[in-house]
């Protein structure tokens, strides 16, 4: 046999030759155009404080399963928010759509997220929002009847499943949705019935990939505590539970932005861990979707981000979403801000002790009304906000050059907001450098994590992992996974970056065909 071929089949098991293609879209949030009346004031008065851009909603799901026509993937998966507030219009468009690649052979899987059954759903005319009917509960599995006719296993308690599509790989659905109100929530029993499941794929042989619409994993510290709402209640136990059961990998959506983070059993005792992968919408800058490439032997999986570049309706998609997004962030800045201040006061308890006898005085130099706690906000964060926002959604904030500047100012608007609190108050002026110094090293921990994008920040289980092309090694009940980025390639002499093998030979790399790089 040819030696050149003896060579490249040696190479085979090492480069784990990808055979199937996953496609992720996540939060498409459609709302149909046939739901909206041109000139609508309405619509317009609810897109004012809108992130998302449900004007072009129905264009980029179209953009979205032309994709998937033209590149054919083996699997299309959906973790929640299919629609805008679960409108039964929206939900019969989706899933046309996706019978549609059913009858092309891609199999298609979702799970709901809050917006996907029993919404306040409305069409928009004029100058009124008229209700339409949403999707019950009850008619969630009818409407998407092609994966539940299709599952292995369904949790009696939820809209939960076990699929396996491909060969060696079990998709675990896990549906958290309970509510409208943003939060996402696990019975026990369905959480053991997820367990119980994981323990069967194991015992298979398989890689489990798990969806779910809600975070488990924090993308930078105490992100669960600025925002309740983007994981799970009981996201760490129900974390270690898959962790400990074999499930390596997890995919999100819910919070917008595209993040991954990998977390390691910090208790020493095992080698386990778990890799999130939350995927922004579709309809928020950058407009991401993903691509995952499953090694033959499913012990690898190669992620790749990709954006919707353009639209039918908006040829010049990726500076529009930016601009709309830099826009509509300032127009969520009270919100955002009120939000914030509202966490000060429900943490006051905690804050307290650290501030000794100057507490009460500090509590009270506080602004007071609504319209000064903005203005103050506005006054010493004014753009920040918007710019780190706009970084945070670009993902990889520690390569993004802005990312330095945007801590410094940060804390100088943390230093310049105490100061002016406590000259408000002269009992509280002698203190105010020591006051100031606290803040800042109080908000260290956050914003160094987020603009590092670094999570366990400061510890010795911190981690930096790549949020939009790596590869990831997953599949063993114990084995660790680990992220194949360029901060570690000098650890191995052969490694795959970006689904290339590479070779190392001292100082320089080679592909495999002897070309250095």
């Amino acid at each position: 046999m040819n030696k050149t071929i003896l060579a490249l089949m040696a190479f085979l098991p090492i480069l784990g030759m990808a055979q199937e293609r996953i496609m992720v879209v996540a939060d498409p949030h459609v709302l149909p155009q046939s739901l909206i009346t041109e000139g609508s004031e309405a619509f317009d008065t609810m897109m004012v404080k809108q992130r998302k851009m449900l004007d072009l909603s129905e264009a980029a799901w179209i953009a979205m399963m032309d994709t998937a026509m033209k590149y054919q993937p083996s699997l299309l998966l959906i973790p929640g928010d299919l629609t805008k507030d679960s409108e039964k219009t929206s939900h019969e468009l989706v899933a046309n759509s996706l019978r549609v690649l059913e009858e092309a052979n891609i199999k298609t899987f979702v799970i709901p997220g809050n917006h996907d059954i029993g919404g306040n759903a409305y069409r928009y005319e004029g100058t009124q929002k008229i209700p339409v009917d949403s999707l019950s509960d009850e008619e969630w599995e009818s409407t998407y009847s092609w994966i539940y006719d299709s599952v292995v296993a369904k949790d009696p308690s939820s809209h939960s499943y076990v699929a396996e599509p491909l060969e060696g790989l079990s998709i675990l659905g896990i549906d958290g949705a309970h509510n409208t109100a943003g939060t996402g929530w696990l019975s026990d029993e369905t959480l053991a019935w997820i367990v119980a499941q994981a323990d069967s794929a194991c015992a298979k042989g398989n890689t489990i990939i798990a969806m779910c619409h809600w975070q488990i994993l924090e993308h930078f510290d105490r992100q669960a505590t600025l925002e309740s709402a983007c994981r799970l209640e009981n996201a760490d136990v129900i974390r270690d539970s898959l962790m400990h059961h074999g499930v390596r990998l997890l995919l999100t959506g819910h919070f917008h932005v595209n993040g991954i983070t990998t977390f390691r059993d910090t208790t020493g005792l095992t080698n386990d861990s778990i890799v999130e992968i939350t995927t922004g919408s579709p309809i928020t800058y950058p407009c991401p979707y993903r691509w995952l490439t499953l090694s033959e032997d499913r012990t690898q999986v190669q992620v790749q981000t990709d954006d919707i570049m353009a639209l039918a309706t908006q040829p010049d998609l990726l500076p529009y979403s930016r601009e709309w997004m830099r826009i509509h962030t300032q127009n969520m800045i009270p919100e955002m801000t009120l939000r914030a201040w509202r966490k000060i006061d429900e943490n006051w308890d905690k804050a307290a002790p650290l501030l000794g006898l100057a507490a009460s005085s500090i509590k009270s130099a506080l602004p007071q009304t609504d319209s000064a706690k903005i203005a103050i906000t506005d006054k010493y964060f004014g753009s920040t906000i918007i710019d780190l926002y706009l970084v945070h959604s670009e993902a990889n904030e520690a390569q993004n050059p802005k990312s330095d500047s945007l801590a410094n100012e940060i804390y100088n608007g943390v230093n310049g907001i105490v100061t002016e609190i406590c000259n408000s108050n002269f009992a509280l002026s002698y203190v105010s450098p020591v006051l100031s110094q606290m803040a800042q090293e109080l908000a260290r921990p956050i914003v160094q994590s987020l603009v590092e994008d670094i999570t366990l920040y400061g510890t010795s289980y911190e981690n930096r992992t790549d949020d939009l092309n790596l590869t990831l090694h997953i599949n063993g009940q114990n084995d660790q996974a680990i992220e194949t980025t360029r901060e570690n390639i000098n650890k191995a002499e052969k490694f795959i970056l970006d689904g290339q093998l590479f070779i190392r030979k001292g100082d320089n790399l080679y592909t495999p065909q002897g070309q250095r790089l």
